[in-house]
């Protein structure tokens, strides 16, 4: 690999993340969140429905980095070639709130 070539992948592997924690703090937005790290702290909340959101994020954050560093460990092993922006972004957990029951 030439020195051009891993600068560039350390730029794009430097994109993937941030654009991966934006997706996170975005979606913890939509629910009046500061971003998914303050949302993270509300799973031990006393109020049920902040509980259950944070619960939710927590898992779902978990769930997204999972999937990101299998997709980079694959790429970095060579079984898989590196994938676009979008392509990564796709094979990313969804990020849907649950039906509130």
């Amino acid at each position: 690999i030439s020195v051009n070539q891993a600068a560039a992948t350390q730029a794009f592997v430097a994109l993937v993340t941030t654009t991966t924690q934006a997706r996170l703090d975005d979606f913890a937005k939509t629910r009046n969140y500061d971003g998914i790290l303050s949302a993270c702290t509300y799973a031990s909340s006393t109020v049920a429905k902040f509980q259950g959101e944070g619960q939710y994020c927590v898992d779902s954050r978990d769930a997204t980095w999972a999937t990101l560093y299998t997709i980079m460990g694959q790429v970095q092993a060579g079984s898989r070639p590196m994938p676009t922006l979008e392509e990564i972004i796709a094979e990313l957990p969804v990020l849907t709130w649950p039906s509130a029951s």
